[in-house]
């Protein structure tokens, strides 16, 4: 399993398409068991991998702001949702947390669209069904918890948005 072949599953299974978040986790499932236990393990890797990669401050204000708020549970499933985007958003926003405003517009997420998904499970529950492992079994890819990178400051503070973020403060200006 190498990235490329992680971003293919991921498009074939996410299809960019935040407006079908709610069914990116099992439709990762059915492209994942597909392969064998060995691949699947290889998989949650790299996407541990990205997703600690996006475990950004400005990231994190970003989905302070598109979503109207982020927890920490919120900003990991945010990351997920980034992943679920597929590798052309997903490394356009890591490198520049700001080019979601290419993506993220206040009219896609107030028709009730969050910028978030819950696929972390995905790997596992492919694996076990692909294992015959049951869900009490030990799996051999647990998530390692990362530290956020960069310096944190106050996602309120509209001075400090405009510097950090511009053209998502710009964007969200009456929400923020």
């Amino acid at each position: 399993m190498d990235h490329n072949q992680f971003w293919e599953i991921i498009n074939r299974a996410c299809c960019s398409d935040p407006e079908s978040a709610e069914e990116w986790d099992g439709s990762l499932v059915e492209e994942l068991v597909k392969l064998s236990p060995e691949e699947i393990i290889e998989w949650n890797h790299i996407f541990d991998s990205l997703e600690a990669q996006a475990n950004q401050v400005d990231l994190w204000a970003a989905a302070y702001i598109i979503n109207g708020g982020a927890s920490e549970d919120g900003f990991y499933y945010f990351r997920c949702w980034l992943i679920g985007m597929g590798k052309e958003i997903y490394s356009a926003a890591v490198a520049n947390p700001d080019s979601l405003a290419d993506v993220a517009t206040p009219e896609w997420f107030s028709e009730g669209i969050d910028a978030e998904a819950e696929i972390y499970g995905a790997a596992h529950e492919a694996w076990m069904q692909v294992t015959g492992q049951p869900d009490t079994a030990d799996y051999p890819a647990r998530n390692e918890s990362t530290e956020t990178i960069g310096e944190e400051w106050d996602f309120e503070d509209i001075d400090l948005i405009r510097q950090h973020l511009p053209r998502l403060a710009a964007l969200y200006e009456d929400e923020i």
